[in-house]
């Protein structure tokens, strides 16, 4: 009787936290495959467990996960050295109809995709204590316990990275940010459908980056495309090919405006736009057009965020 009380306890914990966790997982690996797999093996683990006794469970959970995904990150270096050119996190299509207090607690700091690249650069420890603090709002105290660490540590963690992502302030204004991504998505979109790009590229930052990832299945440039000059001569010479040929509807990647470009009898491509501090120019483009990491962001996946 008591074990099956403690299954169906498990079973509601699943069912009330699963998206919360999946998004902690996802914000730090940049996998939604990985979070579920982290999330997975934290529910696995439980259910072995002789007794729970967790008055906490929400708190609980977020540890067992983020050090779940702390362990997986260790691996990441070793696998990321043979993918072939640059790894960009997995965009998720943004669904309207998902609109609960989860969503809306991570959702809150505007945590976009470009913060998502951004954390890339950080430490796992600098990941974990970042999104702790910013996307479930956890305070010092908690962060400490989940980590194991004293709170003056996770101060300084966090100061490391927030320099390191260069203190963001999608949220400070974020009517005149999203007004200047309108614009920027509409000059893209103008673009793509004419052929002429001169129009966008007077939005895009001098000395603007342009990443891609094809994951070694589609073609796409290895190596950043650095300044304005370039990221024009590319643009131009995939559309001369054709490759910009298809439907372009905006959409919200990963909390951010972004467009997806769907091709017919070709695999789609998305793009998530950077601005700067200001939101006067765009200082980074991100195109994904590996099948792998589209999934979620045509449809074909269930979308959670």
């Amino acid at each position: 009787m008591a074990d099956q009380i403690e299954e169906e306890q498990i079973e509601r914990w699943y069912r009330e936290y699963q998206p919360l966790l999946t998004a902690v997982a996802y914000r730090m690996l940049g996998s939604h495959s990985e979070a579920e797999d982290a999330v997975q093996d934290v529910f696995v683990t439980l259910s072995r467990q002789t007794e729970l006794g967790i008055e906490h469970p929400r708190a609980y959970l977020i540890k067992m996960v983020t050090n779940r995904a702390l362990n997986m990150m260790k691996a990441s270096p070793r696998i990321r050295e043979h993918y072939p050119g640059l790894w960009l996190p997995e965009p998720i299509l943004d669904s309207a109809q998902d609109d609960g207090p989860q969503t809306q607690l991570l959702q809150r700091e505007r945590l976009g995709y470009a913060l998502l690249v951004l954390l890339q650069t950080c430490t796992p420890p600098e990941r974990a204590v970042y999104v702790l603090r910013e996307s479930v709002g956890c305070d010092y105290k908690e962060i400490a316990e989940m980590l194991g660490k004293t709170e003056a540590a996770c101060r300084k963690i966090y100061s490391r990275a927030a320099a390191k992502l260069g203190v963001t302030t999608l949220s400070e204004d974020s009517t005149r940010l999203d007004s200047a991504m309108d614009r920027f998505v509409q000059a893209f979109t103008t673009a793509v459908n004419s052929g002429r790009f001169d129009g966008f590229l007077r939005l895009i930052a001098e000395d603007a980056t342009l990443l891609s990832d094809g994951g070694g299945i589609v073609r796409s440039a290895l190596r950043p495309i650095l300044g304005r000059e370039r990221i024009a001569a590319f643009f131009t010479g995939i559309a001369r090919k054709g490759s910009l040929t298809g439907h372009l509807r905006p959409v919200r990647l990963s909390g951010q405006s972004g467009l997806l470009l769907e091709r017919a009898g070709l695999l789609p491509m998305a793009f998530a736009l950077e601005p700067v501090p200001d939101g006067s120019a765009i200082q980074a483009i991100y195109l994904i057009s590996n099948p792998h990491k589209l999934g979620r962001a045509t449809g074909t996946h269930p979308k959670w965020l």
